[in-house]
């Protein structure tokens, strides 16, 4: 069975007590108990490292490092990886504290960190640069002509030009004779 396979198939009994699951092999089971114990560790503290999840799930469970670290992989598969979520959680708090700010100096008439406020929470959005929906794509003209593209000496006389080639190169070319091949091959 494939890693998908296998994948959608904890992802629907991740949380579950282990009771329901008499359909998982044991040693899926055994997969199972340490990405939970490898996402609880993540919950409990978002900035854990990678490094570390995987120094616990080897002494833990007895696993190679190779297989820690797809362990590891395959947890950030089905639930996402936990240090986004930790910034996530950072700039939400920012955000709303900023607002709080911009909500105390409109209050108290202090209309100049009013501004300062705004614009930092402007800036800490981001909203000071373009995004993919503001960026126009460059209009592009189909021609023939090549000058547009690289650097060509444009003919003065292309139709002389053409008729010299022409000459030059059609002249070469002689017939030469054939015989039909008959169906018993000979």
């Amino acid at each position: 069975m494939g890693r998908k396979n296998n994948l959608d198939k904890f992802h629907d009994v991740l949380f579950k007590d282990f009771d329901e699951m008499e359909h998982l092999l044991p040693v899926e089971q055994q997969q199972l108990k340490r990405y939970r114990a490898a996402f609880n560790m993540s919950l409990e503290n978002p900035s854990t490292t990678d490094v570390k999840i995987r120094d616990f799930l080897m002494s833990e469970f007895g696993i190679s490092e190779a297989q820690a670290y797809r362990d590891i992989g395959n947890i950030r598969v089905l639930l996402g990886n936990m240090q986004n979520s930790g910034k996530e959680w950072v700039r939400y708090l920012v955000n709303e504290t900023l607002k709080e700010a911009i909500d105390k100096c409109r209050t108290a008439k202090k209309w100049k960190e009013v501004i300062m406020a705004a614009a930092t929470l402007a800036k800490f959005n981001m909203l000071d640069k373009e995004t993919a929906e503001q960026i126009k794509p460059q209009d592009i003209e189909p021609t023939s002509d090549p000058t547009g593209i690289i650097k060509v000496k444009k003919l003065e006389n292309k139709e002389a030009v053409i008729q010299k080639l022409k000459d030059k190169y059609l002249n070469d070319i002689e017939d030469i004779g054939y015989e039909d091949i008959k169906e018993d091959g000979h």
